[in-house]
């Protein structure tokens, strides 16, 4: 069975986030990415809304499985939701290449967020559940 991800979730730690910018070429986002965002997932078995509160809000309706396009700071991109074992995983092919994202409860039940840069760069941010 798949993980749930649902919850109201907040940021309370981040490990090379400005190595994970200076990767991304991405200074317009340092603001908003050192800000303390909020996420609120709903997930009904492999379809997920996910709104995330920062400077900006932005949400997505995706479903695993099905490729969808979003809409990033560099651009439009193409994003693929699967599972991996227990974590949740988007393979995104955008403007400034092949990136990565994978989100995973810890057995503390906070939520690990992976970011990865096309340089193979990574960022991690843990969230805790508000």
């Amino acid at each position: 069975m798949a993980t749930n991800f649902t919850g109201n979730w907040k940021l309370v730690e981040s490990e090379n986030l400005e190595a994970y910018l200076k990767a991304m070429d991405n200074d317009t986002g340092k603001t908003a990415m050192t800000g303390t965002p909020r996420c609120e997932i709903q997930q009904d078995g492999d379809n997920f809304r996910i709104k995330i509160i920062a400077l900006k809000t932005t949400e997505i309706n995706f479903k695993v499985g099905e490729q969808f396009e979003g809409e990033l700071q560099q651009g439009k991109a193409k994003i693929t939701p699967s599972w991996d074992d227990s974590k949740l995983r988007f393979d995104i092919d955008s403007p400034k290449g092949k990136q990565i994202q994978e989100r995973e409860i810890l057995p503390d039940g906070r939520l690990r967020v992976v970011l990865g840069a096309p340089d193979g760069t990574k960022c991690t941010r843990i969230l805790a559940r508000e």
